[in-house]
């Protein structure tokens, strides 16, 4: 099949020089006067964001035009370290469920976790009652139709492939879909055409890899008159241009050739592109590759049966068969960029992968950085992948083994010329992110008033008179815990958090129904005390029978009983050991 995407794109090296972007404004200038007199004054679209801003992933937008709803993304944040027991982060999206008569689809702008993550969730959260419109290119919709099925969600969409040639009509709204460079194919920036004019929502974009048509596209809607720009600015701190994925391709392909046993390379699944051009690489080179985690194998199958990747036969192999093959003839490509706990490359650093194992002569690549807020993690999986013998090759260190997706600080003043929006907000990005992007869009010559700076939940009101932020609507942050969706609060991670790091004392007392009298000694169990011993429980023992001892006889009250265990109890071990376990008192009455 052939590769329709990847290495065989078109790239626009980040040093290729481009025309000037400064260009004769009497026709931007007729058009907009044209847009004001044909408007009416009291026209305005809305932006929300409910994700996606003041944060790095969770990206979901809300527009509202008069009784049409379009949502944009429905995308997943990974919890911080301290969020024991959750697994995912997704927008709160109950002002939707509210006015879910007015939803007219939802938007896709390409395939990745932090755009497609939380779509089963939210559409199973809506409760239609008829299957929601979902609109996105044949390789978003195939990877987000997969996380659907397992969810048991599939039925309540109807996934529906776009044509970026033509303009979709969602209500009042019409939107336009131009192609854009990013790490994974056919990511679209969305253009919003309503009687405000065309608001440009970036998605996550660079230059390197954009076809020149949109190129074009961006220049004529420029020169036409652009009302607002929301821009992805995750990478706006970082200095120059993001470079093109062939200068990693160049990188990777190094590596293995020179690399004297097995060679392990971890990359996010959803990097399509590289995953494919490492398989052909190694090909190349007499080796096979091995796909090593669910999500790697999940999306490399989608990308294949949808045609946007080809490779050779039998360059790829399953993981059983590779005792076969000398270490010098494999690749193993893995999930665990971000030293996730659960994915395989951290399993593998620790020795807990079922099949397999660093041994010394190991090259492992981090063909990725950490996303904000994973650093740590990262680390960590790195100290032990050394520890166990292999040599680790991570960006830091090495050049070149990995290109971001998004934009760099010059990509962005380049697109802010050719754009020239009258208003301006920074999307996806934590708040110092959305500073720096805003002192770039002054510098550019929007006035600082009308570069706006939203929250979550935030109101962009956008119209032809003036735009501004004006309101806002329910909002925030729902905790997938397992299979359970928004049960978890801010109450249940203190009580985890405090049994990671005081442990648990469960104290089982049996007492006679009518008096309250204990019949027997308290039974304590001690759970992560790290100093757990004979004469500690046996003291805990003691103070619970003298607090029972000393309640006056009657009826047994279990409020108060299990307060009055946890009290004396709580009280003792601080006292003991300097630690405030959790005490789970199990009262039984005979």
């Amino acid at each position: 099949m052939g590769h329709r995407f990847g290495s065989r794109r078109s790239e626009v090296s980040p040093t290729t020089e481009r025309p000037s972007v400064k260009r004769e404004e009497a026709p931007r200038q007729a058009v907009e006067a044209t847009r004001q007199t044909q408007a009416p004054a009291n026209t305005s679209l809305r932006v929300i964001p409910l994700g996606g801003v003041g944060e790095v992933g969770k990206n979901c937008t809300l527009l509202q035009y008069g009784r049409d709803l379009v949502l944009i993304d429905a995308g997943v944040k990974f919890p911080e370290g301290e969020m024991l027991g959750i697994d995912l982060i997704i927008p709160d999206t109950r002002y939707i469920r509210e006015h879910l008569d007015q939803l007219r689809g939802i938007v896709i702008t390409h395939g990745h976790e932090d755009h497609i993550g939380a779509l089963a969730h939210v559409v199973i959260s809506l409760g239609s009652t008829k299957p929601i419109p979902v609109y996105g290119s044949p390789l978003a919709l195939g990877l987000a139709e997969a996380r659907l099925t397992e969810r048991n969600a599939r039925h309540l969409v109807e996934l529906r492939s776009v044509d970026p040639r033509k303009q979709l009509k969602l209500g009042g709204l019409q939107i336009e879909f131009i192609q854009v460079g990013h790490s994974i194919p056919d990511a679209y920036c969305v253009v919003i055409h309503s009687p405000v004019g065309p608001v440009v929502y970036t998605g996550d974009w660079k230059f390197a890899g954009m076809p020149e048509q949109s190129l074009a596209r961006l220049r004529q809607l420029g020169d036409e008159g652009v009302t607002a720009l929301l821009a992805d600015c995750v990478r706006i701190e970082s200095p120059g241009r993001t470079g093109p994925e062939s200068v990693v391709t160049a990188a990777l392909e190094e590596i293995v050739r020179k690399a004297p046993g097995r060679v392990i390379v971890t990359t996010f699944a959803s990097n399509i592109d590289r995953v494919a051009n490492l398989i052909n690489s190694a090909h190349r080179l007499g080796r096979v590759s091995v796909l090593v985690g669910r999500s790697m194998e999940r999306n490399l199958s989608v990308a294949e049966e949808l045609g946007y990747i080809d490779v050779p036969d039998g360059s790829v192999i399953r993981a059983d068969d590779m005792r076969r093959w000398k270490p010098e003839q494999l690749v193993l490509i893995t999930t665990g960029s971000q030293g996730e706990p659960a994915a395989a490359l951290s399993r593998i650093a620790v020795g807990e992968h079922r099949q397999i194992r660093i041994t010394p002569g190991d090259t492992v690549v981090m063909a990725a950085t950490p996303v904000p807020g994973n650093e740590e993690s990262v680390g960590r999986t790195i100290d032990n992948l050394f520890r166990a013998g292999a040599e680790v090759l991570y960006p830091s260190v090495t050049p070149n083994i990995h290109v971001s997706g998004h934009a760099a600080r010059e990509d962005h003043r380049e697109l802010l010329q050719i754009v020239r929006p009258r208003y301006a907000a920074p999307f996806h990005g934590e708040y110092r992110m959305m500073v720096h992007y805003k002192r770039l869009a002054v510098e550019q010559g929007i006035p600082e008033e009308n570069v706006l700076m939203p929250s979550l939940g935030d109101i962009l009101d956008l119209g032809v008179q003036r735009s501004r932020i004006h309101g806002s609507v329910p909002h925030g942050s729902v905790l997938v815990d397992g299979l359970t969706v928004g049960t978890v609060n801010n109450v249940v991670l203190r009580d985890r958090r405090a049994l990671a790091a005081d442990g648990l004392l469960i104290a089982s007392v049996v007492v006679e129904r009518n008096t309250g009298r204990p019949v027997a000694t308290p039974e304590i169990i001690a759970r992560g005390l790290p100093a757990e011993s004979e004469a500690l429980l046996t003291g805990a023992q003691e103070r619970v029978m003298r607090a029972l001892q000393r309640l006056r006889r009657g009826e047994v009250e279990y409020r108060l009983l299990g307060d009055l265990i946890k009290e004396s109890i709580g009280t003792y071990v601080h006292q003991q050991i300097g630690l405030r376990p959790m005490v789970l008192p199990v009262i039984t009455e005979v």
